[in-house]
């Protein structure tokens, strides 16, 4: 029996790995674990695998977590985080008296 839960542990991995290929090697070893546990059914469905983990969201371990909701810079200027909602300047005045 424990021959066969191995296999099955190594069959997944394999089919695993296809589904995180964008990613570097760090997103698919901290996302590998979670979609084994979380996402399992949808193996070897690559974005399968993806679209349950994007939803799985605050059941994912924190650093696959960080891969699909990256943290925003602390030091990123609010401007370049939330773009400028201005009222746009009054038309100039056409009055010529």
């Amino acid at each position: 029996m424990g021959k066969v839960a191995g296999l099955v542990a190594l069959a997944v991995v394999v089919c695993v790995q296809p589904c995180f290929a964008q990613g570097t090697e760090q997103e698919r070893e901290a996302c590998t674990p979670d979609a084994m546990r979380l996402c399992g059914q949808f193996i070897p469905d690559g974005g399968r695998v993806e679209t349950c983990l994007r939803n799985a969201g605050p059941r994912l371990s924190p650093a696959c977590y960080a891969v699909f909701n990256p943290p925003r810079a602390a030091n990123q200027p609010r401007s370049a985080q939330q773009p400028s909602r201005k009222a746009p300047p009054p038309p100039p005045d056409d009055d010529e008296d």
